[in-house]
C-alpha cells in the first residue's frame, strides 16, 4: 500500500490510479473543458468540405445522424469513466489486460499526435496566410504553434478548463458573427438551395461526420469525463457538447464555405475581411482543442511507459513540430484521415462497451484491489476480424458495422473460451 500512495500523490493529474471523489468536478466545469475540445477548427474544416459534396439538406442530415452516432458512444464511455474514474488507457487494462493495455494505450496516443500536428499546421498556416507569409516563414509558424500549444497540456487540466473559460465565449461569439456574415454575403435561399461543385453520397457524409469525433468520444472522452462527481453530470456535459458543440461548428464551416465558394477555411476566413476577429477565432479554437488533445496523448503515454507525464508531452511537442514541415493542413489530407477513423476506430470502443456493460455486466472491481493477467488476444483478434468484414461488407455504414461487429465478437469470443483478464486470488 506505501508503494501505491507514493505514486498517486506524485501522479497529480491521477494518470495511473482512480480519481478521488474530493477531485470530482462538477457538470459546468466538465461541460467547459469538454465544450473547449469540442470547439475545434478541423469540425469546420469538414462543415466546408461537406459543402462542396452535397446540398445543404443533406449536409444536414450527415450532421445530425453523425452527431446522433457520436453521442451513443460518447454517453456510454463517459457513463463508464465517471463511475469507474479511470483513463481510457487504465479502462483498457480490464479487456486487454496489463500488458495489452500498454499496447492498446499507444493507438490512441498516435493518431492523437496526427490530431495535434494538422491543427498546429492549419494554425501556423492561418497566420502566415495572414501576414502573407511563404516557404520557410510558414514552417516557422507552425512548428512553434505546434510546440506553444502544448504550455496548457503541460500544466494539466486546471490550466485547460481555465483557458475554456476564456475561450469559449470568444468562439461561439465570433463563429456565429462569421456565420452571420456568411447569410448576408447569400442569403437564406442563397444556403437552402446550394448546389455542390461535386457529390458524395450521404453515407460518405455521415462517415466523414463521425470521423470528426470517433476517436475522443470513444477514448479521450474518458480522461475528461473521469472527473465527473455523476453519471448524470458526465452525461449531460457529454451531450452539450457534441449535439450543441460540434453540430454548432461543422454547420457554421459549411455557412461560410457556401457563401465563399471556397472549401479551403483558411481562405474563407481571410476573404471575408475579419482578420482580427478571425485570428482570435483561430487561436482560442486551436489551443483549447490541442491543450485537451496533447493531455490525454501524455495520460495515455504515461500508462504505457510508465513515464512522467510532462516528459512525454516534450518528446510529442517536438515530433510534432517536426511533423508540421509536411503541410498536413490540406482538405483532402484531411478528408482521407477522417474517412480512415470513421473506419478503424468504431471496434474499439464496441469491444470496450461489450466488455464492461456484458462480460463485467456494468460494474468494475476497483483498479487498485485487482491484478491482470499481462496480455488478452481476444480484443485483438475481434478488432481485426470486425475491420475485415467491415471493409468486405456491402450494405451499412462502416462505423455502425464496425461498433457492432466489434463487440458482438468481442463478447462470443470471450464467452466461448470463458477468458479471464482480471487475476483470482
Amino acid at each position: 500500500m506505501g508503494n501505491t500512495n507514493n505514486t498517486n500523490e506524485q501522479d497529480t493529474e491521477f494518470a495511473l490510479c482512480t480519481v478521488p471523489e474530493n477531485e470530482r468536478k462538477s457538470y459546468f466545469s466538465l461541460t467547459i473543458v469538454w465544450t473547449g475540445f469540442v470547439f475545434v477548427i478541423t469540425s469546420m474544416m469538414a462543415g466546408g468540405g461537406l459543402s462542396a459534396g452535397l446540398d445543404f439538406k443533406g449536409i444536414l442530415l450527415a450532421v445530425v445522424l453523425g452527431n446522433v452516432f457520436l453521442s451513443i458512444i460518447a454517453v456510454a464511455v463517459s457513463y463508464i469513466a465517471s463511475k469507474t474514474g479511470l483513463t481510457f488507457a487504465l479502462l483498457t487494462k480490464y479487456s486487454f489486460g496489463e500488458k495489452g493495455s500498454r499496447v492498446a494505450s499507444m493507438f490512441v496516443p498516435v493518431v492523437n499526435i496526427g490530431w495535434y500536428t494538422i491543427q498546429a499546421a492549419t494554425y501556423g498556416h492561418f497566420i502566415a496566410q495572414a501576414f502573407n507569409w511563404s516557404g520557410t516563414a510558414e514552417l516557422f509558424c507552425m512548428a512553434v504553434s505546434a510546440v506553444i500549444m502544448g504550455i496548457f497540456s503541460m500544466k494539466g487540466y486546471k490550466a485547460i478548463s481555465i483557458l475554456g473559460y476564456i475561450a469559449i465565449p470568444a468562439i461561439v461569439f465570433l463563429s456565429l458573427a462569421t456565420s452571420i456574415r456568411a447569410v448576408g454575403m447569400v442569403g437564406a435561399d442563397g444556403i437552402w438551395n446550394h448546389v455542390p461543385t461535386d457529390s458524395i453520397s450521404i453515407g460518405s457524409g455521415i462517415t466523414i461526420v463521425i470521423g470528426t469525433w470517433i476517436l475522443s468520444t470513444a477514448t479521450c472522452i474518458a480522461d475528461i469525463m473521469r472527473y465527473a462527481k455523476s453519471a448524470k453530470s458526465a452525461i449531460a456535459a457529454t451531450l452539450t457538447g457534441l449535439l450543441g458543440g460540434n453540430i454548432f461548428m461543422i454547420l457554421c464551416g459549411t455557412l461560410t464555405s457556401i457563401a465563399v465558394g471556397d472549401s479551403d477555411l483558411t481562405n474563407v476566413l481571410l476573404s471575408m475581411g475579419l482578420l482580427i476577429p478571425c485570428l482570435i477565432l483561430m487561436t482560442t479554437n486551436i489551443f483549447t482543442t490541442n491543450a485537451s488533445n496533447l493531455y490525454s496523448t501524455s495520460l495515455n503515454l504515461s500508462n504505457a511507459f510508465k513515464m512522467d507525464r510532462k516528459k512525454i508531452i516534450i518528446v510529442i511537442l517536438i515530433i510534432s513540430a517536426g511533423a508540421t514541415l509536411c503541410r498536413p493542413y490540406q482538405i483532402s489530407f484531411l478528408f482521407t484521415f477522417l474517412n480512415l477513423l470513421g473506419t478503424i476506430v468504431p471496434p474499439l470502443p464496441g469491444i470496450i462497451l461489450a466488455d464492461y456493460f456484458i462480460i463485467h455486466h456494468g460494474s468494475y472491481a476497483r483498479l487498485e484491489g485487482v491484478k491482470f493477467h499481462n496480455f488478452n488476444i481476444i480484443p485483438w483478434i475481434a478488432w481485426v476480424l470486425s475491420l475485415v468484414l467491415v471493409f468486405t461488407l456491402p450494405f451499412g455504414l462502416p462505423s455502425l458495422n464496425g461498433l457492432i461487429l466489434g463487440a458482438v465478437i468481442y463478447t462470443v469470443l470471450m464467452k466461448i473460451t470463458k477468458k479471464q483478464v482480471i487475476k483470482e486470488d
